[in-house]
């Protein structure tokens, strides 16, 4: 078993913690869970933080009570790309071991035919994680619906032209309408030192965020995140939300329930191959034989209690 740092898990009882004190505090209950860190973002005077979600990857699969390999849209087949990308997401490309989930995009053969992949060819096959619905078509339930809280996961994304990694956020809407977005972070590989921390609100038609383009992360470092495991954060609040890279604070937008999502939200990380956007800004890749992995240590959710 490798060692865990004091940011990262280890087997105890369910824990609060206490921001105003920088100390967590124990709390009896019936099932073991983890042992974290308290979240950088603050915490309401009288209320504490709780860890209501955790997927730790501390087996050998996929946990499908709380991961699905597929998004929202699953009527069977599992999911094609986002914005014309190469991949087509399959669950045998998610894999599990030695305590973290590698979300693997490789080449496809034969390519598999759908319109949402570019020049409709999926040529890549790639690894996806999300809570949404296991299956749109039969009444599944989205497996953790929340509203509000701080969400983290501790990443290991490739710097390579192409490979482009999203981690983000849309409403549990079992009729596809998803009026906000937040997008925690978005990652080109040809662009590493660049986190995108974006929230699309107002039917999605209206964007705030706290980057000023290329090599811009608001108050957050700018430099090569892919070198290492990075925490990539959300503070989502009735009145605010925030980015947070590492534990800082990369910028904020501030509203109430006439901008900011009220409802309950769910979560999906993966990793996109030559998308539009890639294409558009030349990152894309210098080879269509190249694999690369997306690596994810942990997802965890906290909530004011």
């Amino acid at each position: 078993m490798r060692q865990r740092s004091l940011n990262q898990a280890s087997r105890c009882h369910p824990r609060i913690f206490d921001s105003s004190q920088a100390r967590d505090v124990a709390r009896p209950a019936r099932s073991a869970c983890f042992q974290t860190a308290a979240p950088p973002a603050p915490v309401a005077s009288g209320k504490q933080w709780t860890l209501t979600y955790a997927e730790e990857f501390n087996g050998t699969a996929l946990d499908l009570t709380k991961l699905t390999p597929c998004f929202d849209w699953n009527f069977g087949a599992c999911t094609a790309s986002f914005n014309t990308g190469k991949e087509r997401y399959l669950p045998s490309q998610v894999q599990v071991s030695n305590g973290t989930a590698k979300l693997v995009a490789e080449p496809l053969t034969p390519p598999y035919a759908s319109s949402a992949c570019y020049q409709g060819q999926c040529t890549y096959k790639a690894g996806l994680v999300s809570t949404a619905r296991p299956r749109a078509d039969n009444g599944s339930a989205y497996l953790f619906p929340f509203t509000y809280g701080y969400v983290e996961s501790r990443v290991k994304f490739p710097g390579t032209p192409g490979f482009f990694t999203a981690f983000w956020m849309l409403p549990t809407n079992s009729n596809f309408t998803y009026n906000t977005e937040i997008d925690i972070v978005e990652i080109l590989g040809g662009h590493p030192d660049t986190m995108f921390m974006t929230y699309h609100y107002n039917g999605r038609n209206t964007s705030f965020t706290p980057n000023n383009g290329l090599h811009n992360n608001g108050a957050c470092a700018v430099k090569d995140y892919s070198t290492d495991f990075v925490r990539l954060g959300i503070d989502w609040e009735p009145t605010s939300i925030a980015w947070y890279v590492n534990g800082v604070k990369c910028g904020q937008f501030n509203g109430d329930s006439t901008t900011i999502e009220s409802g309950p939200m769910q979560l999906i990380l993966h990793m996109m191959v030559d998308n539009q956007w890639e294409r558009d800004w030349a990152s894309v890749l210098s080879a269509q034989t190249l694999v690369r992995q997306l690596e994810v240590d942990y997802i965890r959710i906290y909530q004011q209690r």
